[in-house]
């Protein structure tokens, strides 16, 4: 490259790098700290009045941002009845419905130590399953299988399963 073409391109990129050094400058206005005074408690009122105590009181409720309407709710809070969603005991309720239990039936043992089952009632699966000591299917495990009964535990049942009798 020549003397005559570098010196040109050299002054327009220091023109370029000096306005862009101005404008990027003048882009943002200076950030300006100001400092705000914390009022001290020594000038805090001693007490308060009652009415004072219930205009913050309203304030407070017509500004509730936690309540869309900015009214009290309509069914009082009752913390005794926790595990019914904490209304109030006479209110209406929609009944909770306790889960379904599984209705087992022993088909079978099969096999000699270490026995095995055929079970029938596990929901969602086959009719009849082969099942083992230590098997766990949705969350129901053979805890135990003898020559002539079957013991299964769920989270919240335990079930001991035996052969018919005839009536």
């Amino acid at each position: 490259m020549t003397k005559s073409r570098l010196l040109p391109g050299l002054g327009t990129a220091s023109v370029l790098w000096v306005v862009a050094v101005i404008r990027w400058r003048a882009a943002l206005p200076p950030i300006r700290l100001e400092t705000s005074s914390i009022p001290s408690l020594a000038n805090a009122p001693a007490g308060l009045s009652d009415s004072a105590l219930a205009d913050w009181a309203a304030t407070l409720v017509d500004n509730d941002p936690f309540r869309v309407a900015n009214e009290p709710a309509a069914v009082r809070y009752d913390a005794r009845a926790e595990g019914s969603g904490g209304v109030n005991p006479g209110a209406a309720m929609v009944p909770a419905v306790p889960p379904l239990r599984p209705n087992f039936v022993l088909r079978a043992i099969v096999g000699g130590p270490p026995w095995q089952a055929i079970v029938d009632g596990f929901p969602g699966r086959p009719a009849e399953m082969i099942v083992r000591k230590g098997s766990v299917i949705d969350r129901i495990a053979v805890t135990a299988v003898y020559r002539d009964s079957v013991s299964l535990r769920g989270p919240d049942t335990a079930w001991v399963l035996t052969f018919r009798r005839g009536e």
